[in-house]
Parts: structure tokens; C-alpha cells; sequence
């Protein structure tokens, strides 16, 4: 079995197995749990923001936007219990993907805090 090709674990090259970078490290889960606790941060900052812009202007803009901020707080808090909790997170191929969500979602939420406060 040393020189089959199994699915996921690399390529193969003639009569050699090659392995692929190792983007499914197990721990990259845990570092995806760190970048969405840094998620939940700026999601609180931009929740207390709209929180206040509608007290402030009574829009229901701000409202929907507290909400909406609301919503991905508790989504974010689901999956960093899974991520620290679930098995299924820290399996094989897992890691790398997990992380790459996590970090995408961190810049789209520096993009709208930056645009939040403009």
C-alpha cells in the first residue's frame, strides 16, 4: 500500500507517493478558534456601535444592522465551541479550510468596521 495513491494524501508520481503541503494539520483548527475569537471581538465593537447609532438616530437601518450583527455574534460563538469541542473540526483536511473561512470572515469584518466608521 506504500506506493497506492490514496485519496487526499497527496499525488502520484510514477512509482512514488508525493505529499501535498501540510494544509491538513490538525491544529490549524485551533488557530481558526483563535481568528473567530477575534471575529466575536469585532463583531461586539460593531454591535455597540449600531446599538448606539440607534439609540442615537431611531433608524431602522441601525436596528437591522444590530441585528444582523447580533446573529453572526451567536453564529460565530456555535462555531468556535465546535471548533474547540467537535471532533469533526480537527480531522484530516479539516484544518486548512476551517482556517481559511475564519480568516476571510475576519477581513470582511475589518472592511465593514472600517466603513462603519468613516
Amino acid at each position: 500500500m506504500s506506493n497506492e495513491l490514496v485519496p487526499g494524501t497527496g499525488s502520484f508520481n510514477g512509482n512514488k507517493l508525493e505529499r501535498g503541503p501540510p494544509l491538513d494539520d490538525p491544529n490549524l483548527a485551533i488557530i481558526a478558534a483563535l481568528v473567530c475569537a477575534a471575529n466575536i471581538l469585532l463583531l461586539l465593537i460593531l454591535l455597540f456601535t449600531y446599538v448606539g447609532s440607534y439609540r442615537k438616530l431611531k433608524s431602522q437601518f441601525s436596528l437591522g444592522l444590530a441585528i444582523f450583527a447580533t446573529l453572526l455574534i451567536v453564529q460565530n460563538i456555535m462555531f468556535l465551541i465546535f471548533l474547540l469541542v467537535a471532533e469533526g473540526f480537527h480531522g484530516p483536511g479539516m484544518g486548512f479550510p476551517v482556517l481559511s473561512l475564519s480568516i476571510i470572515e475576519f477581513g470582511a469584518l475589518l472592511v465593514l468596521l472600517k466603513i462603519t466608521w468613516i
